[in-house]
């Protein structure tokens, strides 16, 4: 079971986008040339004045988002898990549809795996481009039985079986409901596995000859952990986002906690659902729905360096 002392699992693990230079995050500009964002006085006082940035192009943030964001084109799908394959496929599973879909560029909309007489759960594509699902048998999600069915199964990029994980070495079950999943740099599987209702939960980490690395289920100063999302760092490092305590919690490849952080009391970001990183090396935080809220949240924040 992972453990942490209490001074280096409370190490701080993100803060929001910083200027570049003064590292205050009142950002207001982003050049477009170098790539960077900086506040209004480092803009004048420090971007103006290098010579090799006379000539570049300094938008607004503001601006920045009117003119890149805008909705191409709308499928209204109620979507359980969503993924995306190397030739720019989306792969999406839908609420009380046993089916795995792929989306293509043109907007062709096909059935590539089929699980009846079984439920499909989370979907995850990895670096190898193999598909990667979660899996169990019908009826209700808990309780777990002897006799229930809970996998997860790897396909290849044509969608036939190469590897079911189902058993660890003794031949416990690894898994309750693999609601979330992805993969490090060794395609070791990490699985967000719910355990009840309430989606209460834990990280279990299985290598592909089904040896049980490790599992985390929280901090122990924490009374609950809802785990809901989850993404890898280039060092392989887990982020995990726990709807519970409005938290992020980041772990090391062997299930040890480096640094958690309570996002709602230090940030003001509440009920995070999913994380990912983009192109840029940003963490992008999403978040459901507050109260009287059409529309939840995506925000920008940016991982410390020692936990990438």
């Amino acid at each position: 079971m992972a453990s942490s002392s209490k001074s280096t699992s409370m190490r701080k693990a993100q803060v929001l986008v910083s200027c570049y230079f003064c590292k205050g995050q009142s950002v207001k500009w982003k050049c477009e040339d170098c790539n960077i964002r900086m506040c209004n006085t480092c803009k004048v006082t420090v971007h103006q004045g290098l010579t090799s940035a006379q000539d570049h192009e300094v938008v607004s943030i503001q601006d920045t988002s009117k003119s890149s964001l805008g909705f191409q084109e709308t499928y209204k799908k109620n979507i359980f898990d969503i993924s995306l394959k190397k030739n720019g496929e989306i792969l999406f599973k839908e609420f009380g549809v046993d089916k795995i879909q792929f989306l293509s560029p043109a907007g062709e909309v096909k059935t590539v795996l089929d699980s009846s007489p079984m439920k499909f759960l989370a979907i995850h594509v990895n670096r190898d481009d193999e598909v990667i699902v979660g899996l169990r048998e019908q009826g209700p999600p808990v309780p777990v039985h002897d006799f229930s069915v809970r996998q997860v199964i790897v396909f290849g990029s044509d969608y036939q079986r190469k590897v079911t994980l189902e058993f660890d070495k003794k031949g416990n079950k690894l898994f309750s409901y693999a609601a979330r999943i992805r993969t490090d740099s060794r395609n070791v599987v990490y699985v967000i596995d719910h355990f009840d209702n309430d989606k209460n939960g834990r990280i279990v980490a299985v290598d592909r000859n089904s040896r049980l690395r490790f599992i985390y289920d929280g901090h122990k100063d924490l009374k609950t952990f809802q785990p809901e999302g989850i993404t890898i760092t280039p060092s392989d490092n887990i982020v995990v986002a726990d709807r519970g305590n409005d938290a992020l919690h980041v772990l090391n490849s062997y299930g040890d906690l480096l640094g958690l952080q309570l996002i709602f009391k230090d940030l003001g970001i509440a009920r995070p659902y999913c994380v990912c990183f983009d192109t840029e090396g940003y963490l992008l935080i999403g978040c459901g729905r507050g109260k009287n809220e059409e529309y939840g949240k995506i925000y920008v924040a940016k991982i410390t360096d020692s936990l990438i």
